[in-house]
């Protein structure tokens, strides 16, 4: 993306609408690599070939699970594991020929909203290492509907008092999934990104209970979307995944990039509400964001302070970070 020094921070559709552009290629020769020369089945050649036409032929994006469909081919390739490559390959297959409907759209991450093939495929891209999402359940039809509301309201929200801030978020993540835990003893997660998804965020439905939250969580999690696409040319961070460090946001120290990811969107989430409170948000829900944000700022400096005495960046890493530190400077907590 444009790395125009102190751009890189707030909100850019054109440079946003641009990467993606270029990361839907590279998931289209990805994919007929692997499903043409990898896999090369006699059989199923001709279903993929005009299968890949029909996802790619549009002007639509590919939709999530197609991303997820991908990163599940590719990692059975990367560890060798043919039955598993062979499986992921006719997953592809099973799939609806999707693209990304305009607008937002917010759905359960269930079976019946999704279809079987497409759902398993997204609830594996979801599963994180902390066992925060590995026993997702879609809420109930009642829940589904209350959370749909209250996002699309939030998503207006943001229209209205950051529009800039909208037409990014739109491009980055124009799909929400709404899940919950299965075991309703464990704390939950608020929110999940993950680039083996691009295009879609999970949402925890029992976590969203007022306008500001929800803000915040659209925010955090598209901001994490957009720093996947930073990565696209560059690893940012040149710390080992082995080398662990402490943390504001987990119990257990965890690698650099998830502590450079968690200050990036705190930052943005603190740039956020304050566009909108400077545009005129108002009332005890201002009071709460305002409260949301200065949370915000507290762990970006937490975080700060470990990437400032442990984090080996890249050129664009430093760009990056210096960026959110110039920004976050003027903050008043």
């Amino acid at each position: 993306m444009e790395t125009q020094f102190g751009t890189t921070l707030l909100p850019n559709a054109d440079d946003v609408r641009e990467t993606i552009t270029r990361l839907i290629d590279r998931l289209e020769t990805s994919l007929r690599h692997l499903l043409l020369e990898v896999w090369d089945s006699p059989e199923h050649n001709a279903r993929a070939e005009e299968k890949l036409k029909r996802i790619f032929s549009g002007q639509g994006h590919p939709d999530s699970c197609i991303y997820a469909a991908h990163d599940a081919m590719l990692n059975a390739a990367l560890s060798q594991d043919e039955p598993g490559f062979e499986r992921a390959c006719l997953e592809f297959l099973q799939l609806p020929d999707q693209v990304q409907a305009s607008g937002l759209r917010v759905r359960g991450l269930s079976e019946k909203e999704l279809g079987p093939t497409a759902c398993d495929l997204l609830r594996r891209a979801y599963c994180d290492d902390a066992g925060l999402t590995a026993d997702l359940r879609a809420p109930g039809v009642e829940g589904t509907k209350q959370a749909v509301a209250k996002i699309n309201l939030a998503r207006e929200m943001l229209q209205t008092y950051a529009p800039d801030w909208a037409r990014e978020f739109d491009l980055l993540a124009p799909q929400i999934y709404l899940a919950v835990n299965e075991d309703p003893t464990k704390s939950g997660f608020g929110g999940a990104t993950v680039f083996a998804a691009f295009g879609s965020i999970l949402v925890n439905s029992d976590k969203i209970d007022r306008l500001p939250t929800i803000l915040m969580t659209l925010v955090h999690e598209s901001s994490h979307a957009k720093l996947f696409l930073y990565h696209l040319d560059d690893p940012v961070l040149l710390n080992k995944d082995t080398e662990r460090y402490t943390s504001p946001l987990r119990s257990s120290p965890r690698p650099m990039e998830g502590i450079f990811h968690a200050a990036w969107v705190s930052a943005r989430m603190v740039q956020s509400a304050t566009c909108i409170l400077d545009n005129g948000f108002c009332g005890p829900d201002a009071e709460e964001l305002r409260r949301q944000s200065t949370q915000a700022s507290i762990i970006y400096q937490d975080c700060a302070t470990e990437i400032q005495r442990h984090a080996r960046m890249t050129p664009l890493g430093r760009q990056l970070f210096d960026d959110a530190q110039r920004a976050m400077s003027d903050v008043r907590c």
